[in-house]
């Protein structure tokens, strides 16, 4: 159910600004809106002051989150004391006040902490790296500042790749006025070559065309004396990063503290904004917002409570105005929230649809994986982590539809006799069974489900013309293929189940064979209507254009029932790969001795994929055809969830 909105008006002293705007976020029911207006003043600026406190408080939670996460690994039961959802009463989260200066005094030291580990990495990283320099020098068993210049010769020390080695030596062996020292290597090898300097222009140019790469090293150290003084350098530094690592994980309680004054900081900067955006004269202010009709008395009360200098005005919104969406459903409908919003949130004056996707959601969930073993894991999954969430977060959201789906899809396999893949019996018919007609059956089942979803999708079409007003865009634009869809089914069932051989009730077949001409009746004039009246607020070629477009519709309608081929195709391919794991583990236990073992991990592996990438493709198809298939026919969506004052938390849940 979308909750019907009120516009209000709140004239106050601006001497009353502060603890009015405090008593609204707290209530969190009103939403403002800032209309552009002549005549009165902008409130001033918010304090960049709060806007740098909360970006410093910002990055200390990072800070601190970085080394959280470092001790999680190894620490289970600390880990769990970090990932406590933060319940407070409003009261307790203002309190975060009072705690501003020892607080700001951690994110101090989180600041120092920070700098300093950055500063201690970089020499380690730097470290490390020169370590890296020298290690293809660890053969060399003399000095680097031994390989210098003379008054005479030239000195010519550092790497040669392994593939140019032998045309340095052959240089070497022919060049009389040079010696070549050539040292142990992989791919870069240590090379020392002396010469006389007449040459050294010759020699320098001869190395570079064989790519040499000269040292940079000059210390009176050997390679593995400057390698060992390095691993000291990062054996110290990493003992450094190890002592201030330990004195901020020391603070880490305290990091729901500074969650909870971001979050404060966060509120104060939202109504700093509000400031900015709300009119004022002299010595009033004028607020304008929504907020849920149900609920005035008690703003009004709220608002009573902290002055009586005030005007409050309450209306009802125009047809200009475009109120937020609240939405407000209970048990499953509330759960079918989650779906809806991440397509669109309901247009406030629309049909709130959650109801009717609940039920096909869950209908078509349960086919998909129709399988009385994943259901109960899926069902009791789900509720463990609905059960462990505090608030009603995403992941709580997405377990409860996890939760309703697992009932729904023991529901199915109980009907199809399916529990983790072993065939029970046969109440429905078998898809996995071969029989042409067991899969015709329910292939044809499925899209009998599509074509009443599409159904509704246009009665529901109907009803938001309806409560626009719009009598006429209902019947002739929606109920036009509500008469089209109720009417072909009734036309093409006894053709259909006899064309297929289905196995179809005498009583049922009769009943069939009384309501085909009605149903062809029934097709033929809402196409007609369909047709006729498509153009109607078009002028000349447009009423021909939008009346064949409307003929070509019956295409698209059409191939909207057969995309509902997928929960079929996904049913079959679910049971089917059950079935191959079934049978390898069966045939691993029965040849005996370690198939014992195998045979069982075999099982338990392919039924945890099965259920994954069955849980995964119901999920996504499911919506799919919610979105696509459904939403098409009648829904708008494009609405703004109702964000009240005192919403902008990130860390907190309030608990009243």
């Amino acid at each position: 159910m979308i909750v019907p909105m009120l516009k209000f008006e709140l004239c106050a002293l601006s001497s009353e600004r502060k603890r009015l705007l405090n008593a609204l976020q707290k209530t969190q029911l009103v939403e403002p809106v800032f209309p552009e207006e002549d005549g009165l003043e902008a409130c001033p600026k918010g304090d960049d002051a709060l806007q740098e406190k909360l970006s410093k408080v910002t990055k200390a939670i990072a800070f601190f989150t970085e080394q959280a996460d470092t001790v999680q690994q190894k620490d289970k039961a600390f880990r769990a004391s970090l990932s406590d959802t933060i319940l407070l009463k409003y009261d307790e989260f203002a309190a975060a006040a009072s705690r501003e200066e020892e607080l700001m005094a951690l994110v101090g030291r989180a600041e120092a902490w920070s700098a300093a580990l950055a500063s201690i990495r970089a020499a380690r990283n730097k470290a490390a790296a020169r370590k890296a320099q020298l290690m293809p020098y660890l053969a060399v068993g003399e000095a680097f500042s031994a390989f210098r210049d003379t008054a005479n010769t030239a000195c010519f020390f550092g790497l040669i790749d392994v593939a140019s080695l032998p045309a340095l030596q052959a240089y070497a062996k022919e060049e009389p006025l040079s010696a070549l020292t050539v040292y142990e290597g992989a791919k870069q090898v240590p090379v020392a070559l002396f010469c006389h300097r007449s040459v050294a222009a010759a020699a320098g140019d001869t190395l570079s065309a064989l790519a040499f790469t000269r040292c940079s090293f000059r210390e009176a150290l050997t390679a593995a004396e400057a390698i060992a003084k390095e691993d000291a350098e990062i054996k110290r530094l990493s003992s450094e990063e190890e002592a201030v690592a330990k004195e901020a994980v020391a603070e880490l309680p305290r990091l729901k503290d500074l969650k909870v004054y971001a979050d404060y900081l966060s509120a104060e900067e939202e109504k700093a904004e509000l400031f900015a955006r709300i009119f004022k004269t002299q010595a009033t202010f004028t607020m304008r917002g929504y907020l849920p009709k149900e609920e005035a008395e008690r703003v009004k009360a709220v608002v009573a409570g902290v002055t009586d200098a005030y005007l409050l005005d309450f209306s009802s919104p125009t047809e200009e105005d475009t109120p937020p969406t609240l939405l407000k459903n209970k048990g499953p409908a509330r759960a079918a929230e989650f779906v809806t919003n991440m397509y669109s949130v309901p247009d406030y004056r629309e049909y709130d649809p959650n109801a009717f996707v609940f039920i096909f959601f869950m209908i078509f969930f349960g086919i998909i994986m129709a399988d009385i073993g994943y259901g109960l894991l899926l069902f009791l999954g789900g509720l463990v982590i609905a059960k462990r969430r505090r608030v009603n977060d995403g992941v709580k959201k997405l377990a409860s539809i996890l939760a309703y789906g697992g009932i729904f899809t023991v529901v199915f396999g109980a009907l199809f006799g399916s529990c983790f893949g072993f065939s029970l019996y046969h109440f429905l018919p078998d898809p996995s069974s071969g029989s042409r007609t067991d899969v015709l059956t329910i292939l044809l089942g499925c899209l009998a489900l599509g074509l009443l979803q599409i159904t509704v999708g246009y009665v529901l079409s109907a009803v938001n013309s309806i409560r626009h007003g719009h009598i006429l865009d209902a019947v002739f634009d929606a109920f036009s293929w509500v008469l089209f869809c109720v009417g072909l089914f009734f036309a093409v069932f006894n053709f259909i189940t006899s064309y297929f051989a289905i196995p179809v009730g005498e009583g049922v077949r009769a009943f069939f064979d009384v309501m085909t001409l009605p149903g062809v009746i029934m097709l033929g004039v809402g196409l007609v209507v369909a047709a006729v009246t498509a153009g109607r607020k078009e002028k000349l070629l447009g009423k021909f254009t939008k009346a064949f477009g409307a003929v070509y519709g019956i295409i698209n309608l059409l191939s909207d029932v057969l995309s509902y081929a997928r929960l079929f195709g996904l049913m079959l391919s679910g049971m089917i790969i059950a079935q191959q794991f079934n049978g390898i583990g069966l045939d691993l236990i029965a040849a005996g001795s370690i198939g014992f073992v195998f045979g069982p991990v075999v099982m338990l592996i392919g039924h945890a994929f099965n259920l994954a990438m069955g849980v995964l493709g119901a999920y996504i198809h499911d919506c799919r055809l919610q979105y696509i298939e459904f939403f098409s026919k009648f829904y708008t969506g494009e609405g703004a969830l109702f964000t009240p004052l005192g919403s902008r938390v990130q860390y907190v849940h309030f608990s009243e």
